[in-house]
């Protein structure tokens, strides 16, 4: 083998050695959490309870062992807006971590984002007529907890802007 083939071949070995892991990566889910039953909400501020019916399905606890440990938290929904008008549905993802700090919403979460909005088609779930620009949305937030302990997460549904609005098919998802 020539000398400018070997050179490459050891520069390619090395590229490769730095590009390909040396170990697995993965990710641990801390909260998962399912509903498949539509929940309508009005124009007040609600959280959203994954057991439906049943209760305890609001408010769920999750554990770190080290100090400055991100998470990854997601929302997801099947989202419509019953409406006339342009209206729209924020979702706080609200945390509240072990220590002294008290709830917060999780960045990006907490400003006024749109989860999901209507396109002013006439509707209205109570009377039949279906909801308006369904689609499948997703929230998703990191955050950062700096003291190490059990903490909570819940889902808040602002439905000021939106009327009257529907979820179904969700899911919350916390992982580190």
């Amino acid at each position: 083998m020539n000398t400018s083939k070997a050179k490459l071949i050891n520069a390619l070995s090395a590229l490769c050695a730095l590009v390909i892991p040396t170990h697995d990566a993965w990710a641990e889910i801390l909260v998962a959490q399912t509903r498949t039953t539509p929940a309508i909400y009005g124009g007040s501020s609600y959280i959203v309870d994954f057991n439906g019916a049943a209760a305890g399905g609001e408010v769920f606890n999750f554990s770190t062992s080290e100090p400055n440990t991100r998470v990854v938290i997601t929302f997801n929904a099947e989202c419509a807006v019953a409406t006339d008008a342009f209206h729209w549905l924020d979702i706080d993802i609200i945390v509240d971590p072990a220590g002294p700090t008290g709830e917060i919403a999780a960045p990006p979460s907490g400003s006024d984002n749109a989860f999901c909005s209507g396109n002013e088609t006439p509707s209205d779930f109570l009377s039949g007529s279906g909801g308006d620009g369904w689609v499948s949305a997703v929230t998703q937030t990191t955050i950062v907890l700096a003291t190490p302990g059990v903490h909570t997460v819940k889902v808040r549904v602002n439905g000021a802007h939106s009327g009257v609005a529907r979820l179904d098919d969700m899911s919350l998802i916390v992982m580190r």
